[in-house]
């Protein structure tokens, strides 16, 4: 019988890429751990789209020696934290690391603000007074990002993950199968969607594209960061209806989620950001069948695996661009951004 140490490194492949007018809010971390380096620590790191940003937090930024939004910086931030902790050669478990790391954020930003409190944050009045009635609000002024982070051991040949957020684990294997563990939690963007898509009888003339622009989609963007390691109005976290954020809020440890991965004939596994994925049809996201958009969507997630295993990510991100490119005006594949930051670390087993 093979010996559990048998098992090889497996080959690592990393993308991280913006479009050439945006600044990356995405972020990336792929390490050595254990007592000889001989696991690897991995995460895809997605800065949250910025609400608001309070005033010390835009002048933090411009001190810094380049250009950053609160969403790149609470990316490279948690990213920076997660490797300090991983350097010290004998990490603590995945959620303590996530965990961590969201402490460290909520440190620094108390450190600039004095409090995470709407009144510290000292947004322009306005905005204030139309924040106050909430407190739960101070949540559209935090600097935010999501993550899944993985640790493999190949001693064990063990994948073990945390996550938190719309991230995405993506595993496949040689028989043709594929898993998604970590399927991303509650997001706001199909939300976000639909309402695009009821304004389509009031403005039937504009492309997909132009709607999602509109002043009622921002306003429900704007609102959607209350969902953030949300809590009702008495105090109480909500896991069904909120998204686990890393925000520095101490709520979020209800909305981590933990587990293992068999990779029992894997050829891949790959964390990525919400940008890496091959994006969803017009009839997967207005669908009313519930059966037919689940065929839909593992239609898309078979291809995006086949993809991969095929041509690895540089291959596959050269495809999915070209196919963003081909619909400017968003109608075949529904979306907010035409190009979004695209990150994702593949360990590759066979």
């Amino acid at each position: 019988m093979p010996a559990a140490h048998d098992h090889h490194s497996p080959a690592l492949e990393i993308v991280c890429h913006a479009p050439p007018d945006r600044i990356n809010e995405d972020a990336w971390l792929a390490l050595g751990a254990g007592p000889l380096g001989e696991q690897i620590v991995a995460a895809a790191i997605d800065g949250a789209t910025t609400r608001l940003t309070p005033p010390a937090l835009q002048a933090h930024l411009d001190r810094q020696s380049e250009p950053l939004t609160p969403a790149a910086f609470a990316a490279r931030f948690v990213r920076d934290s997660l490797a300090r902790q991983v350097g010290t050669g004998r990490p603590p478990a995945l959620r303590t690391l996530l965990l961590e790391a969201n402490a460290d954020l909520g440190r620094a930003l108390i450190a600039l603000f004095g409090a995470l409190t709407l009144e510290a944050l000292k947004l322009p009045l306005d905005a204030h007074e139309r924040l106050a009635h909430d407190p739960r609000l101070v949540r559209l002024g935090l600097p935010a990002a999501v993550l899944t982070l993985i640790e493999y051991d190949p001693r064990a040949h063990a994948l073990r993950y945390a996550h938190a957020g719309d991230t995405l684990l993506l595993v496949a294997y040689a028989d043709g199968r594929f898993s998604v563990p970590i399927a991303g939690g509650a997001s706001s963007d199909s939300a976000l969607l639909r309402t695009a898509a009821l304004l389509r009888d009031d403005f039937p003339d504009l492309p997909f594209r132009e709607l999602t622009g509109h002043a009622e989609v921002r306003r429900h963007v704007l609102h959607s960061a209350l969902y953030h390691n949300y809590v009702d109005e008495h105090g109480l976290p909500q896991r069904r209806q909120g998204v686990g954020v890393l925000n520095g809020l101490p709520e979020l440890r209800y909305f981590v989620r933990t587990g293992t991965v068999d990779l029992e004939g894997a050829l891949f596994a790959c964390v990525l950001t919400d940008g890496l994925l091959w994006p969803a049809s017009a009839e997967e996201v207005f669908g009313e069948n519930g059966e037919r958009i689940a065929a839909l969507r593992k239609e898309r997630l078979s291809f995006m695996a086949g993809q991969i295993a095929e041509s690895g990510l540089r291959g596959y991100l050269a495809r999915l661009r070209a196919a963003e490119a081909a619909d400017p005006d968003h109608e075949r594949y529904p979306r907010l951004k035409t190009h979004d930051d695209a990150t994702g670390v593949l360990l590759r087993f066979a």
